[in-house]
Parts: structure tokens; C-alpha cells; sequence
């Protein structure tokens, strides 16, 4: 049996491709959810993100002479449509930290570990 065929057989038998399935499901759960704190952290301190942005688009205006301003002005445009549209979309009334998700593998062994079974989680 070649080389290849070997490490096939071997992740069939440990079942690397539902847990790597799993895996990609809990980072996706806990990205979802640093996406809900981000959204309600920027909805609860709206107005001190509204002054850094006011700080920076008078301070790249002031710096370019005036030269850029109208590109400034569009591109500061955009980023308060893009916090808008992330709070609306994602924010709950009070947007709080959760505990770790449940989905998220447990395996304290590694796949290829001799001292644990096939297919077992830990």
C-alpha cells in the first residue's frame, strides 16, 4: 500500500473529515458571535467611534492640504454606512459576551494518538 493510500486509510479511520467539519463549524459559530459583540460594542460607544472618525477624516484632510477631501468625505461616508448596516444587521438589544459555545470539539487527543480508539473524541 503506497505512501498516500496509507494517510487516506488512517484519517478514514479516525474520522479527520468530520471533525475537521466540526471544527470549521465552531470557528464559524464563534466568528458569529465576536460579530455580535463587535456590532453591539460599536452601537453602545456609537458616538465615541463617530469622534475618532471626525479626528481622522479632519486630520487626512489637513495633512493632504484640502487635496483629497471629497475622496476623504466619501470613504468616512462609507465606513459609517458600514458600522450602520453591522449593528442593524447583527446587534440585539444589548449585544454580550457568551460562554464558549458547546459546538465547539472537545477532543484532548490527538487523531493520531497510538493509546486512543479510532473515532474517539477523547
Amino acid at each position: 500500500m503506497a505512501f498516500g493510500e496509507q494517510l487516506k486509510h488512517k484519517a478514514d479511520e479516525v474520522h479527520l473529515q468530520d471533525k475537521a467539519k466540526d471544527f470549521g463549524d465552531a470557528v464559524a459559530d464563534v466568528l458569529k458571535e465576536a460579530v455580535t459583540l463587535v456590532a453591539g460594542l460599536a452601537q453602545e460607544n456609537r458616538p465615541k467611534v463617530d469622534d475618532a472618525l471626525n479626528k481622522a477624516e479632519a486630520k487626512l484632510v489637513q495633512t493632504s492640504g484640502g487635496k483629497h477631501a471629497e475622496t476623504v468625505t466619501k470613504v468616512r461616508a462609507s465606513v459609517d454606512k458600514g458600522i450602520d448596516k453591522l449593528v442593524e444587521k447583527n446587534a440585539g438589544p444589548k449585544a454580550t459576551p457568551t460562554q464558549p459555545s458547546s459546538t465547539v470539539p472537545d477532543d484532548r487527543h490527538s487523531a493520531f494518538d497510538e493509546d486512543t480508539p479510532a473515532g474517539s473524541p477523547s
